[in-house]
């Protein structure tokens, strides 16, 4: 029989960080280290009372049920008469109702097939690794806006350089983490935005100071939307700033709601102190309210799309970000065939209809970094950034090819003809190119494929020397 006397044996186990517990083949309990005393809450003297057959004890698995006696670490191996191997126990006490988790492992110490021997029982706490959560799990998921810059060289042309964006700021912007990694967020600003916010921000940064700001910012596809932002910075150990974090709130809505009550209660307030200043108060707001409708006025009334100008913005900003990441840049300009003879055949609901049908086509048949928009009347733009061998024929004709199928799918477009011409330009090499002169190249390739019978595409390639067509 197994000899338990061994000093040095014992000195071991006594200071080992894993528990063992060695039973006799009745489970009766022979010896415990202090690990599994302290695991198992109880005392010495109690456990050598003990056996694996005894009532006292209380495991449950990790689905929060009891396990019976039988299913005890001990039994199983007594009963398989076999090992079992990192088997994930949670030990309740019966005083508290705590539970501490272990992964057990027991084997079978045998020495003759007539002696019997010993079962040795593992327990290596896991507690914290089960109970643990992820903080940037949260930060991931969190439905407000982050982004981490690096604190360095904030006034540089490309600081402060990103390192760090989540979820949130992806779904709103419409830019990649990819994208957004190593830029700086200026990227997210235009034209409109407030420049003595932005200033009053680079001075908290130079200042290494808090600062909190709505600014309107820009999508990737050039739709302008409000962000209320906090700005702080983040120390190391040391207590050296070393990156600023910015949470970021969408205010579109609430910004608007906002400056609609504050519109009324000024209102009221004019109305009690003089009816003439109101009227002249009035007729000032309303024409500074219009100017700035004006400038946010970014998409089209009737299809609820781009307009012209957003469509413009949006194709500056792809022109530069193709350019700098050396892509090819599709450019082109539909316009809906006949479209003065539908509205003069069928009325101009009809022709409402038919620009609002295609607009809708236009919304699901690009994805959502590419630019559309309603250039005006029936005429409508697009384009889309794209890796210079990708055969852009094929996307320009499957455009036409969706609108042929149209009659197919709406009932008051069924036994009427609704087709487009679609002219396009693929440039690979952007350095010196304007977003007029790509609408242009763009606009004579419409009226070429106008020209040729209308219901077809033309797509005119820049083809530079020495490189393959896009």
């Amino acid at each position: 029989m197994m000899s338990l006397k061994n000093v040095n044996l014992l000195h071991l186990l006594d200071n080992a960080q894993i528990g063992v517990v060695i039973h006799t083949w009745n489970t009766q309990v022979v010896y415990a280290n202090p690990a599994a005393l302290s695991l198992l809450n109880v005392t010495l003297e109690h456990i050598k009372k003990s056996s694996g057959l005894d009532e006292q004890w209380e495991f449950i698995d990790r689905q929060n049920r009891r396990l019976h006696k039988d299913e005890f670490p001990v039994n199983k191996v007594i009963r398989l008469n076999a090992a079992i191997n990192e088997e994930i126990v949670g030990i309740v006490c019966r005083q508290t109702g705590q539970v501490r988790w272990a992964k057990v492992s027991a084997y079978p110490e045998t020495y003759s097939d007539t002696e019997l021997g010993f079962v040795v029982v593992y327990f290596t706490e896991v507690t914290e690794q089960l109970t643990h959560f992820s903080f940037e799990d949260i930060v991931k998921n969190a439905q407000d806006m982050i982004i981490v810059t690096e604190a360095q060289n904030v006034t540089g042309p490309l600081s402060p350089k990103i390192i760090y964006v989540n979820d949130a700021i992806c779904r709103v912007s419409g830019y990649t983490q990819d994208e957004l990694i190593g830029e700086t967020p200026r990227i997210f600003q235009g034209a409109l935005t407030d420049s003595t916010a932005t200033l009053r921000i680079r001075e908290a940064l130079l200042a290494k100071e808090s600062v909190t700001e709505t600014l309107l910012n820009y999508s990737k596809n050039g739709t302008p939307y409000w962000v209320e932002m906090n700005i702080f910075p983040l120390k190391n150990q040391l207590g050296e700033v070393t990156h600023f974090a910015s949470v970021e709130r969408d205010v579109s809505t609430t910004k608007f709601h906002s400056e609609q009550l504050n519109s009324r209660n000024e209102e009221l307030k004019l109305i009690k102190q003089n009816l003439e200043t109101l009227v002249t108060e009035q007729t000032r707001e309303l024409r500074n309210a219009n100017v700035k409708l004006e400038k946010l006025a970014y998409f089209d009334a009737l299809t609820d799309i781009p307009n012209r100008r957003a469509f413009n913005d949006a194709l500056d900003k792809a022109i530069h970000f193709a350019h700098r990441h050396e892509f090819g840049l599709l450019v082109g300009i539909a316009d809906i065939d006949h479209f003065k003879q539908l509205n003069d055949t069928y009325g101009h609901g009809f022709g409402d209809d038919v620009l609002v049908i295609f607009a809708n086509l236009l919304k699901t048949f690009f994805r959502q970094e590419d630019g559309i928009g309603r250039l005006g009347g029936e005429e409508f733009g697009f384009c889309m950034v794209v890796p210079k061998e990708h055969d852009v024929n094929c996307v320009v004709e499957r455009l036409r090819e969706k609108v042929e199928a149209l009659p197919l799918r709406y009932a008051e477009l069924k036994e009427k003809q609704f087709t487009v011409s679609v002219g396009a330009y693929c440039a690979k090499m952007l350095q010196n190119m304007t977003a007029r002169e790509l609408l242009d190249m763009a606009d004579n390739a419409l009226y070429t494929a106008k020209r040729g019978g209308r219901n077809r595409v033309e797509v005119i390639t820049q083809v530079p020397s020495n490189t393959k067509a896009c």
